[in-house]
């Protein structure tokens, strides 16, 4: 099948001879995928921050139709539509119980491996993609919700509806800290959890832009004054969390969504002390958080962005390398690509 493979920092490349996942344990399934995403944490093997192994497929954001499934797999059959979740979980474990899938006691994370751990588990950004523990993972994509839509709902927004709802906001402005993928989503999350009054900082214009687009305030890093009970910081770099506690007011809550690959955070322990923060962070748990909301998405009572925040769509896995580096040069055009293998 055709595949993207990863080949160490700063090298993609497509391959068409990569071998057709198969059903290695009986609760497996295989997808035929129809649309995977590019999302900004493909990005930190890619630029050499975090260490992968190489030669694997990258992508974890899918969706697609059920090839086939393991005779122990009971909740999708051959031929449905389902979205994957970019990690793996049983569904039955005292942490996915308790809402805490993204630290299954099982997980395992797509389109990555470990560099000196065992065979990698290969992600979406390919013709097909071999899920583990499918009864627990994959979730059935309602009637009416678009590829491009389900791609984000197997990442970006629920990960952005965590980052908001862990805030505690209750009254008052929320801020959101970098405009990608995932805090657009969360301006669309904060407003339909009943947020009135959200400034959306980034520097890119395009971006604010984008986030003028869904009833947000903007302000570049520069310009971002004001004080805030809650805040969602979804850039990364460590300015980004200084700035979410120049902006904090006292006693509030930092809710540091993106992915840490930094040996320290950007927030003294004074300032955190003085201003009596509660700082949160973590991997959303996207497959509890789709319980909850999904049913919302389908009734078409919380809208997810998808127009504003897909500028990429429908792209073979051909442009897969270009895409890659585009994305990596901060190019602000590129919110979110997809590919359509």
């Amino acid at each position: 099948m055709r595949a993207l493979v990863f080949d160490g920092p700063g090298a993609i490349r497509v391959r068409d001879d990569f071998e057709d996942p198969a059903i290695v344990d009986q609760t497996d399934a295989i997808i035929d995928v129809t649309l995977a995403g590019l999302c900004g944490s493909d990005l930190h093997p890619f630029e050499g921050r975090e260490a992968s192994a190489r030669g694997v497929v990258p992508g974890h954001e899918a969706v697609g139709i059920v090839r086939m499934v393991g005779s122990q797999v009971s909740s999708i059959s051959p031929g449905d539509r389902v979205l994957v979740p970019f990690t793996v979980s049983c569904g039955w474990c005292e942490r996915c119980t308790e809402g805490m899938s993204s630290r299954c006691t099982s997980s395992r994370l797509f389109g990555w491996g470990d560099p000196a751990g065992d065979a990698p588990l290969h992600g979406g950004q390919a013709g097909a993609l071999r899920v583990p523990l499918a009864d627990g993972t994959a979730v059935r994509v309602p009637d009416g919700i678009d590829d491009d839509t389900a791609v984000l709902l197997s990442d970006n927004f629920p990960t952005a509806w965590h980052a908001v709802s862990r805030t505690d906001w209750t009254k008052g402005p929320l801020a959101v800290i970098g405009l990608g993928a995932v805090g657009l989503c969360a301006v669309a999350a904060a407003h339909a959890r009943g947020v009135g009054d959200i400034l959306a900082i980034d520097p890119v214009e395009s971006r604010r832009a984008a986030a003028t687009a869904l009833g947000a305030s903007t302000a570049s890093p520069s310009e971002a004054t004001g004080r805030f009970g809650a805040i969602v910081e979804a850039a990364g770099p460590l300015t980004a969390q200084r700035l979410a506690v120049d902006l904090a007011d006292v006693g509030a809550t930092i809710s540091i969504i993106a992915v840490q690959t930094s040996e320290h955070f950007g927030i003294h322990p004074v300032n955190a002390y003085d201003k009596n923060l509660t700082i949160r962070t973590g991997r959303a748990p996207v497959r509890s958080v789709l319980a909850q909301i999904l049913p919302g998405v389908a009734d078409g009572t919380i809208r997810v962005p998808t127009s504003t925040v897909v500028t990429h769509p429908d792209r073979p896995l051909s442009d897969g390398p270009e895409l890659y580096r585009s994305f990596a040069a901060r190019d602000g055009a590129l919110i979110k690509a997809m590919f359509r293998p």
